[in-house]
């Protein structure tokens, strides 16, 4: 089954459906990622070092305003085969830096997917105040070391 069809499959199960609210979250979470890739990156240069470190708290600033909902974007009609092709692009750019940098990248996905899939208790998710999908008691994050 695909990383796609896996992680629709977990966020159905854990009652997310195609819609703007939950759109906007989920950009959030996207931003989120990227933040803490840009904060994995190091550079020879104290300007940009500043300049990222800048954009990064910038991002996680909005990205923090879409998860807990305080904003809302949303991907407008004639703008969505822009947005599409952009995630697509992201996935194969991000595949290409994780083979580029010797990442087991096949088999830390698998890991990452049965993490989240751990989440789910009976096939239900544990659902915090707010609506944030929790960690059922024993959950443990996927242990990457052996795939970087």
């Amino acid at each position: 089954m695909s990383n796609y069809k896996r992680t629709a499959d977990w966020l159905s199960a854990c009652g997310k459906e195609p819609n703007m609210e939950n759109v906007s979250v989920q950009i959030g979470c996207h931003i989120e990622e990227f933040v803490e890739f840009i904060k994995s990156l190091r550079i020879d240069s104290e300007g940009y070092s500043i300049l990222m470190q800048r954009t990064a708290s910038d991002l996680e600033w909005f990205a923090n305003k879409l998860k807990s909902k305080d904003q809302q974007v949303y991907i407008p009609i004639h703008m969505r085969v822009d947005a599409l092709d952009a995630l697509c692009d992201m996935e194969v750019t991000g595949n290409g830096v994780a083979y580029l940098s010797g990442f087991s990248k096949e088999a830390a996905d698998e890991a990452v997917l049965a993490s989240n899939e751990a989440k789910l208790v009976d096939g239900k998710p544990v659902i915090l105040p707010g609506g944030k999908i929790g960690k059922p008691e024993g959950w443990k994050a996927p242990n990457l070391r052996g795939f970087a």
